[in-house]
């Protein structure tokens, strides 16, 4: 599990009911555990991440109820999903602009913020009937413990 936001759960948390009740979202204990489970972890987990990590805290939750959790808050921008090299869906709490450092060796995934890419903008015309609304910055390469791991193999 990665580090909790700066601010806290808590914080985010409140944020988070108070985003849900301005767009009408029902704010159930199921839906408030998995936004409180995603918004300590840092390590932008799966969805089966997520389950595993409260099945023993709410043994009658299912995966599929957790995926579908998951892909509710994200239509409804609360949350937001990750595109990985490997094609798995991960989550992220962290709605504030950021991009992500992906380690394409093992795949750990890790927020950063860059002040010129967060002010980048998607281009306002539309690319063949496609309406741009948001811009996705990965930036993919090797992270220190697999730098180091494959130093020393050699």
């Amino acid at each position: 599990m990665g580090k909790p936001f700066a601010g806290g759960v808590d914080d985010r948390s409140r944020s988070f009911m108070s985003r849900c009740r301005a767009r009408g979202v029902r704010l159930t204990t199921q839906r408030m555990a998995v936004f409180r489970d995603l918004s300590a972890d840092t390590s932008h987990p799966t969805a089966d991440s997520v389950y595993t990590a409260m099945r023993e805290t709410m043994p009658s939750l299912s995966l599929s109820t957790v995926y579908r959790i998951l892909e509710s808050l994200e239509r409804e921008r609360l949350i937001r999903r990750v595109s990985t090299n490997s094609g798995v869906a991960r989550f992220d709490a962290n709605c504030d602009p950021h991009q992500h450092f992906i380690c394409r060796v093992c795949g750990r995934m890790m927020d950063f913020k860059n002040k010129s890419l967060s002010r980048l903008r998607v281009p306002p015309v539309p690319f063949a009937g496609f309406m741009p609304e948001e811009l996705d910055i990965r930036v993919v390469g090797t992270c220190r413990e697999c730098r180091r791991s494959d130093s020393s193999k050699r």
